[in-house]
């Protein structure tokens, strides 16, 4: 027999621009993620976009700093489950955006 994993996407429930950053805060989900990756971009198409792994499922916010002030960045969140050693990656959350304060 073979099956595939899927993880549950997660929701962004918050996106707040900070001085030189932002913070994402999404919905966690427990019983079927490992972990988290986030990405953002200042393109709305995702291209170029950075990736942080959060590799615990408790986790439900992160923190970007050392951004420049004044542009708009757009963030996506991703869960994760680990099989054997596999990651296996859920669809990617409905894009949020942020502008950065100066």
């Amino acid at each position: 027999k073979t099956f595939r994993i899927i993880p549950k996407k997660p929701t962004i429930k918050t996106v707040k621009a900070l001085k030189g950053g932002f913070k994402v805060t999404w919905g966690k989900i427990s019983k079927q993620a490992t972990g988290y990756q986030i990405r953002w971009s200042m393109k709305s198409g995702m291209t170029s976009a950075k990736k942080k792994t959060i590799t615990s499922y408790k986790t439900t916010n992160f923190t970007k700093k050392k951004l420049k002030g004044g542009k708009t960045n757009y963030i996506q969140v991703r869960t994760y489950k680990t099989v054997s050693g596999t990651k296996y990656y859920s669809g990617w959350s409905a894009k949020k955006k942020a502008t950065v304060k100066k």
